[in-house]
């Protein structure tokens, strides 16, 4: 706690130094989280090794690519997706939100993308690395964002670049057929990606009722959507679910 001693102008000093230092508030801090799961014959999106022998590089820097298109984590129970988009869909309340300092990074490692879907906020600076020594050449197919098409011939090569609000967008390699990723850019902080254990968890919402959106790049897997409603400072858990035919 500060402490502010009461002698003329000060007060008002102390008053500003109070109010900067104040935690954020607890209505702004619902959280919605959960889990991407699978229901259907996981032997049907098993895993294809990819052939990368054309590029000798590639073929010495791993020993095998898996296909991404659909990666499921075998190993939860229940089976879970990994690389769904999660967002909220409506409900944001109309503002400007801080735009993280850090940058996000979308890397060519293993002759893969990594991360395999990005996801950032508008003006966010986006870095783009070559962690192989080989070249590769980063294509972007966006719809609102100019297309980008430039090559990284030399191993920790980096560009950045800024981006602006765009549903997910496809990025090729022209050099490596097999390599692909998905961008998506928000005007907002309220998004997240599933990873190994297929969990999304979506923090600092204001008390308020919302449709959050379920994303996969994969047209037998496609969109889901719920209504969800959080309470102040509070924590809501929902999962999705694809069933597949």
């Amino acid at each position: 706690m500060y402490r502010c001693k009461i002698v003329g102008s000060l007060v008002v000093g102390c008053l500003i130094l109070g109010a900067f230092s104040s935690p954020a508030r607890a209505e702004d801090n619902g959280v919605i989280k959960g889990k991407v799961v699978f229901k259907g014959d996981k032997a049907k999106y098993a895993r294809q090794t990819l052939d990368t022998s054309k590029d000798p590089n590639c073929k010495k820097s791993v020993e095998k690519i898996g296909s991404e298109d659909v990666v499921l984590n075998t190993k939860t129970d229940p089976i879970t997706v990994r690389n769904v988009l999660v967002q909220i869909k409506e409900g944001v309340p109309e503002k400007k939100y801080p735009v993280p300092s850090t940058p996000a990074v979308i890397d060519q490692h293993g002759c893969q993308y990594k991360p395999h879907v990005l996801a950032m906020m508008e003006g966010q600076q986006l870095e783009i690395r070559n962690s192989d020594d080989t070249n590769h050449n980063i294509h972007f197919l966006p719809k609102k964002n100019q297309e980008y098409n430039k090559s990284q011939p030399k191993k920790d090569m980096k560009d950045e670049i800024k981006l602006v609000a765009e549903a997910p967008f496809q990025v090729k390699c022209d050099v490596h057929p097999w390599m692909g990723a998905q961008i998506a850019v928000f005007n907002h902080p309220f998004f997240a990606v599933t990873g190994e254990d297929g969990a999304f968890e979506i923090k600092g919402l204001p008390a308020g009722k919302y449709v959050v959106a379920a994303w996969h790049e994969n047209a037998a897997f496609g969109t889901l959507t719920m209504n969800v409603e959080v309470a102040s400072g509070a924590t809501v858990e929902k999962d999705f679910t694809y069933e597949t035919k």
